[in-house]
């Protein structure tokens, strides 16, 4: 008897072992390179020779299945804003990482997954120790048989300490910890792409307030220059060589320019204060942060793109996802063992007392216990409904890296296309004020009338607003782009527990 059963424990131990299998995520199939044509070309572009301090010419598009160069490894090290050589942006962001309460939430919750009471841990999960059998004093009144039935009656008192070990001979509870540990490190992924995006806005903002700044001096000027053309036109009408009208459209503008002035302060403070909100201070509309000499920086070179493939190890997104697979397969295993037999190993030490006279009789018990349900109806709903599970997040997973695919090949357009505009309104820019200055002469030389100037001055003052504009429009794209290819830089952010 005793070796059938061992033979029947072995033979379940052999099937158990087969149906728990080891985890292994294949990856959704990626294209071999992006796609960031505007326009379909058989041939790239030449290289653009842009002047000094222009934007730099956008990368030249590749063709479809052209190999690609490896995607660049980010490291603490190697982040991505040390492109634009800023220490102070670089302190700011620090700030961020250690000041943050979005980041202190998200953080903590973290490890407060890994210690889920419903996951086993460890190797005490399974044990058991204390007074496992209930424990107590109890009076007994029997009727004896046989007739004339006596009556017995007599008090006992029992009392023992026992220990159960669930042996996870079948890997159950193993699953289960892969399972919740996975759990966990999902929620690790979700705090890396917050911090990357709390990058990626803490740049956009800092650059905001430059550009603000830099719009403001702008305006300050354009003031200064209509302030000494409405002298000119002034004088001009007291020698009646201007109508009134003249000086009228000129104190119009220059009205209209100051009183740009302060809608330019007070978005500048909306963004102070939106920035010390992000690096975890109070709200402060007070300019005392970015340095007062920074001003909006030229694009630095373009980043290594690599394959679309790269995004799986690269993305927080992409992690997720291939986590959120895993899980359900964890959950699986899980599923697949608990069919199997349950095993503990159980002992105990007590004692009775029957009676005050009766001696204390000890004893102790050592043994195995198993249980095996050969049906349970919430687990076999759980076996149909894992394999649908587990499609969804197949499913998932490839939107997921098309989803980022196009997020990246978004922003490389919108960087190109952006840095194509660019140089041609600083062109029209340099145009327009040839045209102003021309105008000007004419004015005063009088061949033309104020006409020509004004329409000439209002160009240059639009012109020269979009051209600032859109520097710092493609500075949000540039830094779009390094968000989209990601990093795992942002590990290190998840690391630090108060």
């Amino acid at each position: 008897m005793s070796l059938r059963l061992t033979l029947a424990l072995l033979a379940t131990t052999c099937s158990g072992c087969g149906l728990v299998r080891p985890v292994v995520v294949t990856p959704p199939q990626a294209p071999g390179s992006y796609s960031t044509s505007v326009e379909p070309s058989t041939e790239p572009p030449p290289p653009s020779s842009a002047p000094e301090g222009e934007a730099p010419s956008p990368r030249p598009p590749k063709e479809e299945g052209a190999p690609s160069r490896p995607a660049e490894h980010v490291t603490r090290d190697e982040v991505w804003w040390s492109a634009f050589a800023d220490p102070a942006l670089d302190t700011a962001i620090q700030e961020c990482f250690a000041n943050s309460l979005v980041l202190h939430d998200v953080r903590d919750l973290i490890y407060e997954n890994q210690l889920d009471p419903n996951v086993p841990q460890g190797w005490w999960y399974p044990l058991q120790v204390g007074i496992l059998n209930p424990a107590g004093l109890s009076h007994v009144v029997a009727i004896v048989p046989p007739a004339p039935a006596t009556q017995a009656r007599y008090s006992i008192a029992t009392a023992d300490v026992g220990v159960t070990y669930q042996v996870d001979l079948f890997g159950n509870l193993a699953a289960q910890r892969s399972a919740g540990m996975n759990f966990a490190e999902q929620q690790r992924q979700l705090t890396e792409a917050r911090v990357q995006d709390l990058a990626q806005r803490i740049t956009q903002v800092w650059f905001d307030i430059l550009e603000a700044r830099a719009l403001r001096d702008l305006t300050l000027r354009q003031i200064d220059y209509n302030k000494e053309l409405l002298r000119l036109i002034q004088a001009r009408f007291e020698q009646h060589l201007t109508p009134r009208l003249a000086v009228l459209q000129q104190e119009q503008l220059l009205l209209n320019l100051e009183a740009q002035v302060p809608l330019i302060s007070a978005r500048s403070a909306l963004l102070n204060s939106e920035l010390k909100a992000l690096l975890g201070r109070v709200p402060n509309p007070a300019d005392d942060i970015v340095p007062l000499e920074r001003q909006l920086p030229d694009l630095p070179p373009p980043p290594r793109l690599g394959t679309p493939g790269d995004l799986n190890a690269n993305t927080p997104e992409m992690r997720l996802q291939e986590l959120r697979v895993a899980e359900v397969e964890h959950r699986i295993n899980a599923n697949r063992a608990s069919w199997l037999p349950t095993i503990e190993l159980v002992g105990s030490v007590g004692a009775a007392k029957v009676g005050p006279s009766e001696p204390v009789l000890h004893q102790s018990v050592v043994g195995v216990n198993l249980t095996w349900a050969f049906f349970d109806g919430r687990r076999f709903t759980e076996h149909m409904r894992l394999p649908i599970q587990l499609h969804r997040r197949h499913v998932q997973y490839q939107l997921a890296l098309n989803t980022a695919i196009g997020r990246v090949q978004d922003a490389v357009v919108q960087e190109e296309t952006g840095a194509t505009n660019l140089r041609a309104l600083r062109a029209q820019v340099q145009l327009g004020q040839r045209l102003l200055d021309e105008a000007r002469r004419l004015f005063e030389q009088g061949l033309s009338d104020y006409l020509t100037v004004l329409s000439a001055l209002t160009n240059l003052v639009g012109l020269e607003r979009a051209s600032l504009q859109a520097q710092r429009v493609l500075l949000n794209h540039r830094v779009a782009v390094y968000r989209s290819l990601g990093g795992t830089w942002s590990r290190d952010v998840t690391l630090n527990r108060e």
